[in-house]
């Protein structure tokens, strides 16, 4: 995985756009699990596309669903890609 330079990335701007942009506590949620997240990157960049099948395999799991429903779950509830490119795409360049 290759683009982003995960030592380099400053959680801290994008902590300050999503404390901005979403209810206090989601934010606070939001913020600690893109730190954690950043720490797997951090080992190997490639180990977030195992951390996420994990992940939606724990919550389907926990839902009685499948994977597949968990993303697509999430995909609906997505911000735009259009929003994704103005507002957040810049803070992980």
């Amino acid at each position: 995985m290759s683009g982003i330079d995960w030592d380099e990335l400053d959680v801290e701007t994008l902590a300050h756009e999503l404390r901005a942009t979403l209810p206090a506590a989601e934010a606070e949620k939001m913020v600690w699990a893109f730190e954690q997240a950043l720490l797997v990157a951090r080992l190997d960049g490639d180990l977030l596309r195992y951390l996420l099948a994990a992940v939606a395999s724990l919550l389907a799991g926990a839902d009685d669903s499948s994977p597949r429903a968990v993303f697509e779950a999430f995909f609906r509830r997505s911000v735009s890609d259009d929003e994704w490119r103005e507002r957040y795409a810049g803070l992980f360049a």
